[in-house]
């Protein structure tokens, strides 16, 4: 039993986390159907200028250009991004599809958030440190910032778009995946984190929703608002991320490493070979959520179809302990991947199991829209402009 003064402590934490973290999650949860039927009948509108997303973006507007060896990265116009449609939202802004009027085979994914609620959760911090990450990062296992832009109201990225959308989508639509599929994403996804170690980068909310299918079929890790760069041996005390999968170390509080990571990445193997989470309320009770993550993955019921190596990987990626999780580059070792052909995926020569059906350059079938017409709620800030200069 937890002592009276640790459960107390516990609770401040998740309360913590859930005024910080938590701000939009029930009002996504309970749109994004209604929202997606709505777009179906929404179609002639899709492809006009919403002139409230890019106001003042021709007047003031900051153009920074991260990658001057792309000469349409460097030609690039913010005033000539047309609005295609909504690809999802989260707690500061929304992420839209947008062409380039210019070269309309070109496409991007553009990530607005407003200033206005980075503020008034004093979140100046992390969100530039989003950037400078997401602007050091050249891997083909995550997606790509291109440009950043900012006016008086909002901040903008200009991002690589991946047409596939959500691993979730994918996993929810079939139940589950088969061994052959869940080990190829559990690859992709794990040549990312090695990356990202490598640098000393946590994630922090690796989860079946950051992680994308781009137009190939292979996976990239997107949304690193959460995400830390630290030392050897160094821990951030960053609290946030998705019930589901964070590990119980950052739940506590006691501050993470890398090693957090990979209790995520096990919950997503077993989500994608079970069909669903390992620790998820039936509920959505994330107080219960957060008991069975600090129970541990020996409480855990393993489907039979589940083979036995597949599980064992889960439970060494899943371990209580941080200091006894199976690093990320040590994932290619381990005897599931056997049969597994880790240089044709680096090569990008592995044929995927699934290929995203796309259409055209403003194909978003894979996307479950978000909607976006809800004010903010947000208090009015006095001045949220002095923060971000070198955004």
């Amino acid at each position: 039993m937890k002592s009276k003064s640790m459960r107390f402590r516990w609770m401040s934490n998740l309360k913590k986390w859930v005024v910080n973290n938590m701000c939009c999650v029930i009002r996504k949860k309970n749109k994004r159907r209604e929202r997606s039927k709505d777009l179906e009948s929404d179609t002639p509108d899709k492809c006009e200028i919403e002139t409230s997303v890019f106001t003042n973006l021709n007047a003031g507007a900051k153009l920074s250009r991260l990658d001057d060896s792309e000469t349409e990265m460097a030609n690039l116009k913010l005033e000539n991004l047309q609005r295609v449609t909504p690809l999802g939202s989260g707690g500061f802004g929304r992420v839209i599809l947008v062409q380039d009027k210019i070269s309309s085979s070109e496409t991007y994914a553009l990530k607005i958030l407003s200033k206005q609620r980075i503020v008034a959760i004093g979140y100046q911090e992390r969100i530039l440190n989003e950037k400078n990450i997401l602007a050091e990062l050249k891997s083909d296992f995550i997606v790509r910032l291109y440009k950043t832009v900012k006016d008086d109201e909002n901040l903008y990225l200009v991002m690589e778009l991946c047409y596939g959308g959500e691993l979730s989508k994918l996993i929810y639509d079939v139940d589950n995946l088969n061994h052959t599929a869940a080990k190829f994403y559990t690859a992709c996804i794990a040549e990312a984190l090695v990356y990202l170690h490598s640098k000393g980068i946590v994630h922090s909310d690796l989860t079946t929703s950051n992680a994308l299918l781009d137009s190939k079929g292979y996976v990239k890790l997107i949304d690193f608002g959460m995400a830390s760069k630290v030392t050897s041996g160094q821990e951030t005390t960053s609290l946030g991320g998705t019930p589901d999968y964070m590990a119980p170390e950052v739940i506590l509080n006691k501050g993470h490493t890398t090693a957090a990571d990979l209790w995520s990445l096990g919950v997503i193997v077993y989500n994608m070979l079970a069909g669903w989470a390992p620790f998820a309320d039936e509920d959505d009770n994330d107080i219960q959520t957060y008991h069975n993550v600090l129970n541990g993955i020996d409480d855990v019921v393993f489907p039979d179809y589940i083979e036995n190596m597949a599980e064992d990987l889960i439970r060494k990626l899943c371990r209580n302990d941080p200091a006894e999780r199976l690093a990320a580059h040590d994932i290619p070792t381990h005897g599931w991947f056997n049969d597994f052909h880790w240089d044709d995926l680096k090569n990008r020569t592995m044929k995927p199991p699934f290929i995203p059906k796309i259409t055209s350059a403003i194909d978003a079938r894979n996307f479950d829209a978000e909607d976006f017409s809800e004010e903010s709620t947000y208090p009015n800030t006095d001045d949220v402009s002095r923060w971000d200069p070198d955004f």
